[in-house]
């Protein structure tokens, strides 16, 4: 059993814990969830015994300490709604012009 952090989504704990994307389907299943499903902080997920381990990729993130976590939140997705200005989100011919 894993406990799920803030902003995990079953893509991150897939990769964290068993070192493929691949497993988050039979983690989702496992679990009664759906991939799109939000996870809460705190929720135990069971780990299907029978995934193929990426051992390499698990003890580098064990090693380093890293815990993925990609979720966005409420303010990421308000701010990825709203119009984006600036030299990085010009497009050319559109909104960005060339002479």
């Amino acid at each position: 059993m894993i406990t799920v952090l803030n902003n995990q989504s079953l893509f991150d704990i897939s990769i964290r814990y068993t070192g493929t994307i691949e497993n988050a389907f039979k983690i989702a299943v496992a679990n009664g969830l759906s991939l799109t499903d939000e996870l809460q902080p705190g929720a135990q997920l069971i780990i299907p015994a029978d995934v193929e381990m990426n051992n390499d990729v698990v003890n580098y993130f064990s090693a380093k300490g890293i815990q993925p976590a990609t979720g966005l939140t409420e303010n990421d997705l308000l701010m990825a709604q709203t119009v984006q200005r600036g030299i990085g989100y010009m497009q050319i011919g559109k909104t960005f012009k060339v002479s």
